[in-house]
């Protein structure tokens, strides 16, 4: 499945999908941190495998 690394939304804000990694250093948060934030919702994410990609606004 190819991974769609950027999106566009209709008022111009830019989206992407980051790694865990890429999430983390990016919200400034513990893997943990970014486990629990997922598990009550607050960050939309999918799965592919064994990885999860997180939509990020820039």
């Amino acid at each position: 499945m190819k991974r769609d690394k950027d999106q566009k939304t209709d008022v111009g804000v830019k989206l992407r999908w980051l790694s865990s990694k890429e999430t983390m250093r990016a919200l400034k948060i513990s893997g943990c941190d970014l486990m629990h934030k997922r598990e009550r919702g607050e960050l939309k994410y999918r799965k592919q495998g064994n990885a999860y990609y997180y939509l990020i606004e820039e």
